[in-house]
């Protein structure tokens, strides 16, 4: 007779995608009627805009633009002039168990850009990009409860085993619009010559069922002024946010991204040119992950009856460690040239990867480094250089680790006296996991056991190592409580090494 036992599905997400897709694209441009012929490209800025993401029948879908900003020289003129490009992206990736509606976090990175001039009225534009997709899915797997018919009786074992998952899987888009005014010192604005944001989330704490988070947009403004030089504007631009997380007991760890969906930014009509218009469109998708305590039904037998019990070997994660480190990255660029003041310095970091050694391990991320220069002759230059930025890990054995990267402030270069020093502040931030294997039961039969041999009613035993009270009682077809009855046992969870009285149970 197979019993009837109940499921308990066990809350939470299962991740059923995790991949980084790398794409290039490309765009060819003709320059604008209204600017001037290209003489040289000195810097090509990029950035990574979602529009959408879906999740379709077995596919994670994205889309989206890449906002471009070229920079050149112009042919027969003073002062640094831009090229804007709009170059669309899509992203689609096979994901098995993936259905409409399943959550999906989708973080486009530009990983790296350049511009060729084809001739001075046309230009060929290169994006590297990496997209983190990720699909999530209800959580698959049921656990069996313990047995509670009337019609046999049964001795039952469970454990309490940890695991660590993603309860909530939530988004919110969030736009706001201010005014920014260049400070005192500052020349006005001529023509803007392309902007970049650095998006930061500081703080993300779950409370209740709502998450709070806050955190600044640097907003980098560069510019041609009046005098045709080049200068840029700086501004912090605080934000709260609070989104609804559903699911989620108590306090848990949350990993957020911000994303930018748009941005605009335009000088406003006040007469003098110092007064900037911003508008930001963003996006935040966040994964909450908590630890819970889950009851697995481990084991069953019976002392009267015959009992064959089918299990299946179960995969939780267990949290190791969830942290962060800052790095600084210094690194001194050798020019030819005498370089008179910097202008500009940005890096654009590519996807951190993590290399094992036995229990350490080393985070590394590599990017490029732009500063945008003025030589001592009063001439715009740019240099481009490779960086490669690690730190160390723990790591232990058969542990996962999972690495984001970000810029943890802004890049700096200064001039030295054979080229440029760059600084540049990296922010790894980890989460490894343990994998945690038990057995749990599926199916139980029972059948009337067949006539033997008495067994003697009282039995001396001395408990072997690594031998479980419960592994010696269904063994002589006795109960826990039985051998505890008949024992004073000063460990009863390690009898090692005691001779146990094993009396018959009846």
């Amino acid at each position: 007779m197979e019993l009837a036992l109940n499921n308990i599905t066990m809350e939470g997400y299962a991740c059923l995608l995790d991949t980084t897709v790398f794409q290039e694209e490309t765009q060819e441009s003709i320059v604008p009627d209204a600017c001037p012929d290209i003489a040289r490209v000195l810097c090509t800025e990029a950035r990574a805009r979602l529009r959408s993401k879906e999740s379709v029948e077995g596919k994670v879908e994205g889309e989206g633009s890449i906002a471009v900003t070229v920079v050149y020289l112009p042919e027969e003129e003073t002062g640094a002039r831009k090229l804007c490009l709009d170059i669309p992206f899509r992203v689609s990736v096979a994901a098995a168990g993936v259905t409409p509606g399943c959550p999906v976090v989708v973080t486009p990175r530009v990983t790296g850009a350049e511009t060729r001039v084809l001739n001075p009225r046309k230009v060929l534009c290169r994006v590297e990009l990496a997209v983190v997709c990720q699909g999530w899915g209800t959580e698959e797997n049921a656990l069996t409860a313990p047995w509670s018919g009337e019609d046999c009786v049964l001795e039952q074992r469970t454990e309490e085993v940890e695991r660590y998952a993603a309860m909530s899987v939530t988004e919110k888009a969030f736009a706001f619009t201010d005014d920014v005014i260049l400070s005192a010192g500052q020349s006005a604005v001529a023509e803007l010559l392309g902007h970049r944001l650095d998006l930061r989330c500081d703080e993300a704490k779950v409370i209740g069922n709502k998450l709070i988070f806050k955190g600044d947009v640097t907003l980098l403004a560069r510019y041609r002024t009046a005098e045709n030089t080049l200068s840029m504007g700086r501004w912090e631009l605080p934000f709260s946010q609070i989104m609804d997380v559903g699911g989620i007991e108590e306090e848990g760890a949350c990993a957020l991204d911000l994303i930018e969906q748009d941005s605009r930014l335009e000088v406003i009509d006040d007469g003098e040119g110092r007064t900037l218009g911003v508008h930001l469109e963003l996006l935040a998708q966040a994964v909450v992950r908590q630890t819970r305590t889950v009851e697995v039904f481990s084991d069953a037998y019976s002392v009267t009856q015959q009992v064959e019990v089918e299990r299946q070997e179960l995969t939780f994660s267990q949290l190791w460690e969830e942290n962060a480190v800052n790095q600084i990255h210094r690194e001194i660029f050798d020019l030819s040239n005498p370089v008179r003041s910097v202008e500009d310095c940005w890096v654009v970091l590519g996807q951190p990867t993590v290399e094992r050694q036995e229990s350490e391990g080393t985070m590394s991320v590599r990017g490029t480094a732009t500063v945008l220069y003025m030589t001592e002759e009063g001439a715009l230059d740019t240099l481009t250089r490779p960086i490669t930025v690690t730190a160390a890990v723990s790591l232990p054995e058969n542990g996962d680790c999972r690495v984001r990267c970000a810029l943890g402030g802004e890049a700096g270069a200064v001039a030295t006296a054979g080229g440029v020093e760059l600084r540049c502040p990296v922010r790894f931030s980890y989460l490894t996991t343990v994998p945690r294997t038990c057995t749990a039961v599926t199916a139980i039969r029972v059948e009337e056991r067949p006539e033997g041999e008495e067994r003697p009613s009282v039995i001396l035993r001395l408990a072997q190592p690594g031998e479980s009270l419960w592994d010696i009682a269904k063994s002589y077809s006795t109960t826990t409580r039985d051998i505890l009855a008949a024992n004073e046992l000063p460990d009863p969870d390690h009898p090692e090494g005691t001779l146990l009285l094993i009396p018959r149970s009846r």
